[in-house]
């Protein structure tokens, strides 16, 4: 759970020269000069450790993005020591605990970068830029009767679309699907009169889909549809067509998505004035290089 600013938040693969395999080793380049913060040595080891963190066209591009990472945490534990914090880890979503060292840096920017709140009005015009973007899913609930064929062979293709035409029949005079499925269908989901449950667009092939969505909830498709199981007597049960949500519902994650962008302005304008007042050996913080 480190922050933004000192590495991504997941390991990427990094560099490694032709595009593929492990990463080399994080060697120091010639002429490199040793890295400090006021005072504090970041040592080679600790880079060449971090570098496999950070993707690069370069071994060294690789070396100055995980020295620029680590000057940076460093910058931000000596402030908190200043300050006399005390870690106090927390755990994310997924039950991982931080380090001792990544909830001082969380502590210190959360104490002394945090942004102002974002406003309705912001939150505004976010939505009204792209309602789009705000759009749910297109779901639908569908049954099906499959009647498949016995064997290889034309024949058993007409057998089986004999079939699911006799069934789509006894439903016009007003037989029970699930009954039916639960007789005659060659798909296990027989057993549950025919439903496929909750779907979404590509979740069926597409010849049965079309089919389908074209319904109106409750019909039956008129004529049996082939997929390369066999042929299908179809049903739609119900259909949620995609729909733009209310402001309202999604405000919370707009405000929730523009308080991260400005923590992390924050953050980075906050860090920049810690650098400014720091003394700071072997690296470039402004421009990463190292």
């Amino acid at each position: 759970m480190k922050h933004t600013l000192i590495q991504a938040k997941e390991p990427q693969e990094a560099f490694s020269g032709c595009g593929h395999g492990p990463a080399p080793a994080a060697k120091r380049t010639r002429n490199a000069p040793p890295v400090f913060v006021n005072g504090v040595a970041v040592s080679e080891a600790d880079i060449a450790f971090e570098t496999q963190n950070h993707r690069a066209a370069s071994g060294p591009e690789a070396r100055a993005a995980a020295a620029r990472a680590l000057v940076i945490r460093e910058l931000l534990l000596q402030r908190a020591a200043a300050l006399g914090l005390e870690a106090a880890p927390c755990r994310d979503d997924a039950g991982r605990e931080e380090t001792p060292e990544e909830a001082l840096v969380r502590q210190v920017l959360e104490l002394e970068a945090s942004p102002r709140e974002p406003t309705t009005e912001e939150c505004h015009r976010v939505y009204a830029a792209a309602p789009e973007s705000f759009t749910t899913m297109e779901i639908y609930e569908a049954s099906h009767i499959l009647c498949a064929p016995e064997q290889a062979g034309a024949d058993a293709w007409v057998a089986a679309h004999g079939k699911a035409v006799s069934l789509r029949h006894q439903l016009q005079q007003g037989g029970d699907f699930a009954k039916l499925a639960r007789a005659h269908s060659n798909c296990p989901t027989g057993v549950e009169g025919g439903a496929l449950g909750q779907l979404a667009a590509g979740d069926l092939a597409q010849e049965m889909e079309s089919v389908l969505l074209a319904l109106h909830e409750g019909d039956i498709a008129v004529a049996p549809v082939r997929t390369r199981h066999g042929w299908h007597v179809v049903r739609l049960d119900r259909h949620a067509p995609a729909r733009v949500l209310p402001f309202a519902t999604v405000e919370p994650a707009i405000r929730a998505r523009l308080r991260e962008r400005a923590m992390v302005s924050a953050s980075a304008r906050y860090v920049a004035q810690l650098a400014r007042r720091a003394d700071i050996e072997g690296l470039d913080l402004t421009l990463g290089a190292a």
